[in-house]
């Protein structure tokens, strides 16, 4: 059994998943990788976004939340949220039905599956059963998540790849200029001419697509 960790997890649980064998007592191989989106690949197209509690709220006055709830479904077939430890123990103040409603908005809009734990070692108990139930002995499993079939997710799934763009954002910028191509034609002022973009957001998409790819020494 497989599993790929983003390097940026805490290095005392990627040492449990690597320290605890899984639930038929086998060894488990575990991968650590930079992902593009997500925490874990625990089986293919299956991705695991874990947040501490303060995280889980910090996020959503951040704006990470939107953007990272969007492009997992926008790569994964299958998304798990767990949530570690109680996002409703006073970390910063907001109000307990904002964090339940983005627990309701991550089931019922995005589709995937939230559970919660209460340590790193539940946390690593639950990961490893998850990828015990979706591979079928070993699994090669991708630091990129596969491209959606789907050719409006697929244009959803590029366009996001621009800086400070979810899929709502890209879903705006596709409907304003038709095309992936022409999303990427577009000049600085027309982007910032979008609903709900501004010219600093519309300055780094350029700028993104624009600077030279310069191929380390």
């Amino acid at each position: 059994m497989r599993i790929v960790a983003d390097s940026h997890e805490p290095a005392e649980l990627i040492n449990l998943l690597r320290a605890t064998k899984s639930v038929d007592g086998s060894a488990v191989e575990v991968e650590a990788g930079l992902l593009d989106v997500g925490d874990y690949l625990i089986g293919p197209s299956a991705a695991v976004e874990r947040k501490a509690g303060g995280d889980f709220v910090a996020s959503l006055l951040d704006g990470r939340f939107a953007e990272q709830a969007a492009k997992l479904r926008a790569s994964y077939e299958k998304v798990v949220w767990i949530i570690e430890g109680n996002p409703y123990d006073g970390h910063v103040a907001l109000e307990p039905k904002v964090i339940t409603g983005a627990i309701s908005h991550l089931a019922m809009v995005e589709g995937a599956t939230v559970l919660r734990t209460q340590s790193l070692q539940e946390t690593a108990d639950l990961l490893l059963s998850m990828a015990k139930r979706l591979q079928d002995g070993r699994q090669d499993l991708a630091l990129r998540p596969g491209k959606p079939a789907d050719p409006r997710l697929l244009a959803e799934y590029i366009v996001s790849g621009l800086p400070g763009i979810g899929r709502a954002k890209a879903r705006s910028l596709l409907q304003r200029f038709g095309t992936v191509r022409g999303v990427f034609a577009a000049d600085t002022a027309d982007i910032a001419k979008v609903r709900g973009f501004g010219r600093k957001t519309a300055e780094s998409i350029r700028a993104a697509l624009d600077t030279p790819y310069q191929v380390p020494p």
